[in-house]
């Protein structure tokens, strides 16, 4: 009789197991990411948004599509987010990647030494330079940076304390070797 029951309670338990497992997964995958999606989506600028796992890490990707304000557009896709970090995909060039990098000194610089007018200088000079239009804002948690140039764009939050809300911005033609 003993034997019987523990048979019949190992059964019943691993079938809630199984459902509340299951209801979980459903859960997540359904209503909560779909939500996620659907609310970015709303964002101006944004063309998709996706919740996919790279290497254990599970991450919001948004892809972009000419973004006005990058610095509204962030704040709202923290708020849609909850505890994944954001990836954004941009339009970004080979010419506007090297751009960018040309900028990291100065960027690096204003966030170390705070001197944070001389680096806005510098980089609108050197944007000039490239011919690239800059548009440049920041606020407590991060500098928000877009580079256009035609209908090309890289967009770049650099987090001011290395919150791990923004991941590295990446390219659509990078897309596709990145998953």
């Amino acid at each position: 009789m003993t034997r019987q029951r523990i048979t019949v309670i190992s059964l019943v338990s691993l079938l809630i197991f199984g459902l509340l497992l299951g209801g979980k997964l459903i859960y997540e995958n359904k209503w909560l990411y779909g939500s996620l999606v659907q609310k970015s989506q709303q964002i101006s600028g944004v063309l998709s948004a996706e919740v996919v796992e790279q290497q254990g890490i599970t991450e919001m990707v948004i892809k972009t599509d000419q973004i006005t304000n990058l610095q509204s557009s962030s704040h709202q896709l923290r708020q849609i987010s909850g505890k994944h970090p954001i990836r954004i995909v941009d339009h970004r060039t080979p010419e506007l990647e090297k751009v960018f990098q040309e900028m990291q000194f100065a960027i690096q610089e204003g966030m170390v030494m705070g001197n944070f007018t001389q680096m806005k200088e510098t980089l609108s000079s050197q944007a000039d330079q490239a011919g690239v239009i800059l548009d440049l804002t920041m606020d407590n948690e991060a500098i928000y940076l877009t580079l256009n140039k035609g209908e090309d764009q890289l967009l770049s939050v650099i987090e001011r304390h290395g919150q791990g809300v923004f991941l590295p911005s990446i390219g659509s033609s990078s897309l596709d070797t990145y998953q």
